[in-house]
């Protein structure tokens, strides 16, 4: 039976090529409400082109995708856009200038990178409940590049929950970020997790699963290696095979964190 229009998010049979090479091959992937995704690949294994493609700004070379009970391909992507969330590195370096934080958090009423019309009182009262939320309305004034790299993407988070989105994509939100950072970083998505958001959260570093996620998507090599509930599929036989390293696994209050023990042979 095929439950795609009643989903979040479905893909079936999903093809990307670019030229001659294909980046994705055959993804069948389901996200139903209240599960929580962690994507889970070494660098180049596709996740950055899944994750385009599950918020709307890649169309597939083959395969369907349903989103929020519409057809990717077949509707207005900005109608799509209005119920999803983006945090990414790419986006963090497009805001250039002395853009200040409001205005960025702002920009994710139209989806946009900077302001291209008018922000309107209601807009510039939800920007400041939203930093408000995340603790950090104290830097509303303060220019976005003067930031440091962990209040830039929890400025981006509020950027991305100024709409109050269905589902919260995070792309390697953790890169560049120090441990004391990035623990905080990942606190703030346990509580907007608790509070009901959905999350798709993609990594390559096991020790960044937090409690909160329900399911994980392993790829490799553009190709689906895992994909199960979270204790289904960090087991250290699926992992290792999937990264191309052996590694052991350990687990700790409910945190999975991870050995090096070399290349695979």
């Amino acid at each position: 039976m095929n439950n795609s229009e009643n989903a979040l998010i479905s893909l079936r049979d999903v093809h990307v090529f670019r030229g001659e090479t294909l980046i994705l091959d055959g993804i069948d992937w389901t996200i139903n409400s209240g599960e929580q995704w962690v994507v889970l690949g070494a660098n180049g294994s596709g996740k950055s082109f899944l994750m385009s493609i599950v918020s709307s700004f890649l169309h597939p070379s083959g395969g369907t995708v349903h989103m929020f009970g519409k057809e990717l391909g077949q509707v207005n992507v900005w109608e799509l856009r209005s119920h999803i969330g983006v945090v990414s590195d790419r986006l963090q370096a497009e805001y250039t200038g002395d853009v200040g934080v409001l205005d960025v958090v702002c920009s994710g009423f139209y989806s946009s990178v900077g302001l291209y019309r008018e922000v309107e009182g209601w807009m510039q009262e939800r920007g400041l409940e939203v930093l408000s939320e995340l603790n950090i309305a104290h830097l509303h004034q303060r220019p976005y590049r003067n930031l440091s790299h962990g209040e830039q993407k929890r400025v981006l988070i509020a950027r991305a929950l100024v709409f109050d989105p269905q589902l919260l994509i995070l792309d390697e939100p953790c890169n560049g970020l120090d441990i004391p950072s990035r623990e905080y970083f990942l606190q703030t998505l346990s509580d907007l997790a608790s509070g009901g958001k959905h999350i798709v959260y993609v990594t390559h570093h096991v020790d960044e699963i937090m409690p909160f996620v329900t399911h994980v998507l392993l790829l490799r090599q553009g190709r689906i290696a895992g994909k199960d509930t979270k204790e289904q599929v960090l087991q250290e036989h699926i992992l290792n095979d999937a990264l191309g390293y052996r590694m052991q696994l350990l687990k700790e209050d409910g945190r999975y964190f991870s050995l090096y023990r070399g290349m695979n042979q």
